[in-house]
């Protein structure tokens, strides 16, 4: 049998992924909470200002969701008023969705506050750390 003292306990506090995944959860909260979103609804109302009107399909791609979730936020968001999605005239097949009036403003609401977080979560940090901390984060996410 192997010794076991010299194998450190794993302590899921040091564990990087589960740190950025807290973090992320209170960043995600401090945001959503006052709106009545989940993440799921955020991501989909963030990505189609730069990319509406687009399909359903789209915004799988776009916020790295599976078809089912994007369904289930759609849905959620068109209940909301908050998008619309309609049939494609030429492809029936293909649901085309976009911000309505009431989505994007509160799009608007919502960055502001995602901005406020950020510069709040940041703002102990000086420029060059900031740039560092925004490199390695843009090298993590490029790791497939």
């Amino acid at each position: 049998m192997k010794d076991q003292a010299h194998t450190p306990p794993f302590d899921l506090t040091d564990f990087l992924p589960f740190q950025m995944s807290v973090i992320a959860g209170r960043v995600f909260s401090s945001i959503l909470d006052s709106a009545g979103l989940q993440v799921p609804e955020w991501r989909i109302m963030m990505a189609l200002p730069a990319h509406q009107p687009c399909s359903s399909h789209d915004l799988c791609i776009l916020t790295a969701m599976d078809a089912a979730r994007v369904s289930r936020a759609q849905r959620r968001l068109e209940d909301l008023q908050m998008i619309s999605v309609v049939r494609d005239k030429d492809d029936r097949r293909r649901l085309v969705v976009k911000l309505s009036d009431k989505g994007a403003m509160e799009v608007s609401r919502l960055r502001n506050a995602a901005r406020d977080i950020e510069t709040r979560l940041l703002g102990g940090l000086g420029p060059e750390d900031r740039a560092n901390l925004k490199t390695t984060i843009n090298e993590l996410y490029d790791i497939r």
